[in-house]
């Protein structure tokens, strides 16, 4: 009888516990249910705002551009900015309407909630050609090889960044959008109505440096707490082309093709001023047997030296006793200086015709020269395997793009104390 009533003893509560566990409970509920009320009332907002997008952004677009322009443009589709996650919904109110002209395409934002909200793109070409030309007189600059420039407006709504790629795909992109009519305003009037602006210019072959454009932030008014970006970038040769259409920066492809590039910002920070950032790098390439290897300064390309002594076997360990061996196909390149700082880039190009003439895989190696030691002492290794044509064609993706990207096989920071060679693997123990 003890046994059993010692039993029945530990299966007692502790006083409060069932109200404790009740009251969690029910606040638990209660939040859910405040949280599936909100969530409803999300979604009624949103859906609503996709009704009327549906009923009226087409048609109001079109009769803003005939008022505004005397133009009947053609409505394509609309994009609504409005969406339905789970986890994070947008209930906004902003439509852009793609629309199109004769051979202009261009797009109109509305808001379905407020019929003076009105802005679009159809003079954005007018408006790029004067803040471009603002910036070749100003500067002594020849025209563009390629020019892009990106601006928004100080009070322009909430549109969501990147177009979507079905629309973009169809020669759509709802940047620069502004709410006046462009009748020949100085381009200073321009930039004091800009909140975010970005200038991406290309030259090829022109004897002036970049370098020696010098910025004033006097000649840029901008609004309070706008930004501003200039890339300006010189090139040796026409393949930049393939390289400078949506990198902004240039230490992420193209080595072979750049000379200059220099990078200005402007920040407007309100009360406290402005302030301006400023870099500049040239690049320089040496080649030798159809490899070639660009670097931008502060690391010279001086720095880096050509080496052979008729060696034509590297060993790799792989661990656990096994042991690959590769056949150099170049020269050996030897890293002489440490860079002044650690904004440096440099990469070894192997083009395709080069890897054309080996039926395997090529592969960029280094080799490190122990302190006192000559670099034959050093263990070497594989730093990046070069893609084969096979491995190319498999790639989705513009076919006279990619050729470009993958065959600028590099190691983006060669470092001092350091030996590298192109090798393929001839056998494995």
């Amino acid at each position: 009888m003890r046994k059993a009533k010692a039993l029945s003893g530990k299966r007692k509560q502790k006083p409060g516990g069932c109200r404790t566990v009740a009251a969690a409970v029910l606040l638990v509920l209660s939040l859910l249910t405040g949280c599936s009320r909100e969530r409803m009332e999300t979604r009624r907002e949103i859906e609503r705002i996709l009704e009327a997008a549906e009923s009226v952004a087409e048609d109001r677009a079109a009769a803003h551009i005939l008022e505004k322009y005397g133009i009947e443009a053609a409505a394509e589709g609309y994009w609504t900015q409005a969406y339905n996650d789970f986890f994070a919904p947008s209930v906004n109110p902003n439509v852009v309407v793609f629309m199109e002209h004769g051979d202009r395409k261009f797009c109109v934002g509305i808001d379905v909630d407020d019929e003076s909200v009105l802005w679009d793109n159809f003079q954005r070409e007018e408006i790029d050609a004067a803040l471009q030309g603002y910036l070749t007189e100003n500067y002594g600059l020849p025209p563009a090889y390629r020019a892009e420039t990106v601006f928004r407006l100080e009070d322009a709504p909430n549109y969501s960044v990147a177009t979507p790629a079905e629309w973009r795909e169809k020669g759509y992109d709802h940047a620069n959008m502004v709410d006046f009519c462009f009748e020949g305003q100085s381009a200073e009037e321009l930039l004091a109505r800009m909140e975010y602006l970005e200038f991406h210019d290309s030259w090829l072959s022109m004897e002036q440096s970049l370098e020696a454009v010098v910025f004033d932030e006097k000649d840029w008014p901008i609004c309070e707490g706008g930004y501003m970006e200039w890339n300006l970038r010189l090139y040796a040769s026409p393949e930049a082309e393939f390289v400078d259409l949506s990198e902004k920066y240039p230490d992420i492809g193209g080595f072979p093709y750049f000379r200059e590039w220099r990078r200005t910002c402007l920040r407007d920070k309100g009360t406290e001023g402005q302030e301006m950032s400023d870099g500049f790098f040239a690049f320089r390439s040496l080649e030798s047997e159809g490899i070639t290897i660009t670097s931008r300064l502060p690391y010279e390309i001086e720095d880096i030296i050509e080496i052979s002594e008729g060696e034509e076997q590297w060993e790799v360990s792989r661990g656990e006793g096994r042991t690959e061996a590769y056949r150099l196909v170049s020269r050996i390149f030897e890293v002489t200086e440490n860079a002044a700082d650690s904004n440096y880039a440099t990469a070894i190009h192997v083009p395709a015709e080069f890897a054309a003439r080996y039926e395997g895989p090529l592969y960029i190696l280094r080799r490190k020269m122990e302190e006192g030691h000559s670099a034959e002492t050093g263990r070497a290794e594989v730093v990046k395997q070069i893609s084969s044509q096979e491995e190319l064609d498999a790639i989705p993706g513009d076919e006279s793009r990619r050729d470009y990207k993958i065959y600028s096989n590099g190691t983006y920071g060669m470092s001092a104390g350091y030996q590298y060679a192109v090798a393929e693997k001839i056998g494995e123990e």
